[in-house]
């Protein structure tokens, strides 16, 4: 069926078994679940229109199993493929940052408890910050567990792991994780390991009696556009190879392997880093023939990672919370000395992408 838009005198030509399967009447859509009423099969493989007509911005269509269907046309030419980036294009979209870029942004980034608490605008502001910068700190929080996950809370649901849904850590052994050690700890994102890594992961230093231990941070929508522009056969190459990544301990053995670097299958777009060194398991994904360039493409990444104009140093302190997304930024931290408490938590990915739609920040 060939569509004309009586406005924008766009053309379209449309299958009608999607124009039919699309019908947002009541009788094919559930209008309080938003969930379709009937089984694929229930259509005729042969369904075709037998009249249509036009009034106003609608489509009215007699079709030959006897449906009648009504159809707004925006809705018709907005849900097409070649309109998905540009309807994306209308919400907050992220901003790649470098250690200079996001210092000049620090302030948007700062949301105190008290506010946050008693402001759903504050809620929305700190969403919006997380999307478009991948990371926030929640200020003038009492530096105990149960206030951080009060905190968090507020925001987010929180994601239940064998770590359990709060954790509190030292240096004390109680995972097989380089974590729970007073060692350097480089820059990676977490949960490689599982088959959903967490969306966010938040971090409140509890206490720290010692020296050392600064964090950093890096942006890894920034350091993915560096690679692709500076080495585009190694950018394919980490966007391809199948890279597991493993965790064992006592009564816990996860793996899950995937490309490093995870794009949008349909915009190609950046989604996700799954860079850790430390949890990557054997690597038999690949003949031996391709290994040097795969290495080579890692350790260009890994250079790109440890530039020091990207990563962004800090010390974290008691009363304030780092909220990051682990799908896009890398966090590490410097070896330290004496006694430090950590406390956090995981967000699962779906539960973040959620808030942000309801909020209006993403489509």
């Amino acid at each position: 069926m060939n569509l004309t838009h009586p406005k924008t005198g766009k053309s379209l030509k449309i299958n009608e078994f999607w124009l039919r399967d699309h019908c947002r009447c009541g009788e094919c859509l559930n209008l309080e679940t938003n969930q379709r009423r009937y089984d694929l099969l229930d259509l005729p493989d042969d369904i075709k229109s037998l009249s249509n007509k036009f009034e106003g911005n609608k489509l009215l269509i007699q079709w030959s199993d006897g449906h009648r269907s009504s159809y707004d046309l925006d809705f018709i030419f907005d849900s097409q493929l070649d309109q998905l980036i540009s309807r994306r294009s209308k919400y907050t979209s992220p901003t790649a940052w470098s250690r200079s870029i996001i210092l000049q942004n620090e302030h948007h980034l700062r949301f105190s408890l008290p506010q946050l608490v008693s402001s759903d605008e504050v809620v929305k502001s700190l969403v919006e910050s997380l999307v478009r910068y991948g990371i926030i700190f929640i200020d003038d929080v009492p530096p105990t567990p149960t206030m951080t996950e009060l905190a968090l809370r507020r925001v987010f649901h929180l994601m239940k792991t064998f770590f359990g849904e709060m954790w509190t850590f030292s240096d004390k052994p109680d995972h097989a994780d380089t974590a729970y050690t007073k060692l350097y700890l480089g820059s990676h994102t977490d949960n490689t390991y599982f088959c959903d890594a967490a969306g966010l992961q938040a971090l409140h230093c509890i206490q720290h009696s010692g020296s050392g231990g600064e964090n950093f941070f890096v942006d890894g929508l920034y350091v993915v556009s560096e690679l692709k522009k500076r080495f585009p056969d190694a950018y394919e190459t980490l966007c391809r190879v199948q890279v597991p990544g493993e965790y064992i301990e006592k009564g816990e053995h996860h793996r899950h392997t995937a490309p490093i670097i995870q794009l949008d299958p349909v915009t190609q777009e950046f989604v996700q880093l799954r860079l850790n060194v430390y949890d990557r398991a054997v690597f038999d994904t690949l003949p031996q023939s391709e290994m040097p360039r795969f290495y080579q493409s890692l350790r260009q990444l890994l250079q790109l990672v440890r530039d020091e104009h990207v990563q962004w140093n800090l010390k974290l302190i008691p009363g304030s919370i780092v909220l990051f997304d682990n799908w896009r930024v890398l966090h590490g931290r410097q070896a330290y000395t004496g006694s430090r408490t950590m406390s956090g938590s995981y967000v699962q990915r779906t539960d973040f992408l959620s808030k942000a739609r309801v909020l209006g920040i993403i489509e």
